[in-house]
């Protein structure tokens, strides 16, 4: 007796009945394979991959001496920061070469890559050459080619052909209307903006921390964490340019090299949020194993939060444009506005050619306002998502090489 109460009392020490505990409390060496994690899934409990450092109950009786093929097959699966990093350049390189977005439409891009557009990240040069003082001469030279022009010539051709009574004095209000939706349009466009440069900053802290908190502890779980937030900013981009699915299958399969862990991304309705969740599943594994001090799970899960309320605010902007009674309104009184000035402008003496000119400069003008603010009410087609993404990834990579 005395013997069998020393076996198990050696035995409980040396952590023999942690077979007992729950899944996520036991973390085990790198070289182990076959790991399984469980997550909650609609109130269902289902089985997701997790990295190698997680072991499932049934393989722990066979890990205590692991064969010499098995240890061979769990290095080479094991994840490495050369791999991490090679895996980031070829999305870089090979995925997502080109420096444009092609989800943007040409016409905002302008006739040729030279063009200055919101829609692209600016350097030194093109901010000098768009602050330029020979720059009225250049947009005079560039009218033919102007993006706005093209959208808007139909109307301006059109109007002054229509004969109507006198104008009055309508005009303010529909300057002011014009001038207060495009004030709401770009308030959008820079809420937009600030909220990606957000993502960057959040993506690179979230990256940063887990370099700092989680890799000394369990290498594996960080790589596999790195690799999910370098994918968050292309899966945002996915989501708000509401491109195809097929987009980010061959990205999503490059960066998460486990079949398991992608072919749950991929099955997720919203993959920036299974990002998060992926996220502090690990957070609540590491805790409950000790592995993470409380300072250091806030931190992390600070973070994490940071990244999720950015998936709600951009997506309150994409799902919730400017009033549209607003927008009929301003746009039903610009149209009368602009069918009674060729009318208004002749019976002032004007001769036809000069009402003509006159009139098309003025429709020029205020359908140039309205078409602008039409552009920036949905700003996630204009800002440059696909360079901010890059540098999101870049960033990510660079905390941990």
């Amino acid at each position: 007796m005395m013997i069998l109460s020393s076996i198990l009392l050696v035995g409980s020490f040396l952590g023999v009945d942690s077979f007992q505990l729950p899944l996520t409390r036991r973390l085990v060496s790198p070289q182990r394979n076959k790991n399984v994690v469980s997550a909650t899934n609609n109130g269902e409990q289902s089985t997701i991959s997790a990295p190698s450092s997680v072991i499932s109950p049934t393989h722990t009786s066979n890990t205590s001496s692991p064969t010499t093929r098995r240890k061979k097959n769990n290095e080479s699966d094991a994840d490495t920061l050369l791999k991490f990093s090679t895996d980031v350049q070829h999305v870089l390189h090979n995925l997502r070469a080109m420096e444009s977005d092609p989800c943007i439409p040409k016409h905002l891009m302008g006739h040729h890559s030279s063009s200055l557009s919101y829609s692209k990240t600016w350097t030194l040069d093109d901010w000098e050459f768009h602050n330029s003082r020979k720059r009225y001469f250049r947009y005079l030279k560039n009218i033919p080619h102007s993006r706005l022009m093209r959208r808007i010539m139909p109307q301006i051709n059109y109007k002054p052909k229509i004969p109507l009574s006198a104008l009055g004095t309508i005009s303010t209000f529909v300057g002011f209307l014009l001038t207060l939706r495009s004030n709401q349009a770009l308030s959008r466009l820079m809420e937009a903006r600030t909220l990606w440069s957000k993502v960057i900053l959040n993506t690179r802290e979230m990256s940063s921390l887990i370099a700092s908190f989680i890799y000394p502890v369990d290498k594996q779980l960080a790589l596999m964490l790195g690799r999910h937030v370098a994918l968050f900013g292309w899966l945002l981009k996915s989501q708000l340019r509401f491109t195809k699915k097929d987009d980010v299958v061959e990205l999503v399969r490059t960066m998460l090299p486990n079949k398991r862990d992608a072919d749950y991304l991929l099955s997720q309705r919203q993959k920036t949020v299974a990002v998060i969740t992926r996220i502090r599943q690990v957070l609540a594994h590491l805790g409950k194993a000790h592995k993470l001090t409380t300072a250091e799970e806030i931190a992390l899960d600070h973070t994490a939060h940071a990244l999720s309320e950015a998936i709600t605010s951009t997506g309150r902007i994409r799902a919730s444009p400017i009033p549209t009674l607003y927008t009929s309104h301003t746009s039903r009184l610009l149209v009368f506005y602009l069918f009674c000035l060729p009318p208004a402008l002749h019976l002032s003496g004007l001769d036809g050619i000069m009402t003509t000119v006159l009139s098309m400069v003025v429709g020029y003008a205020m359908f140039g306002l309205d078409e602008i603010s039409h552009l920036f009410e949905q700003p996630f087609r204009v800002i440059p998502m696909h360079q901010m993404s890059k540098r999101s990834m870049q960033a990510v990579t660079d905390c941990f090489t």
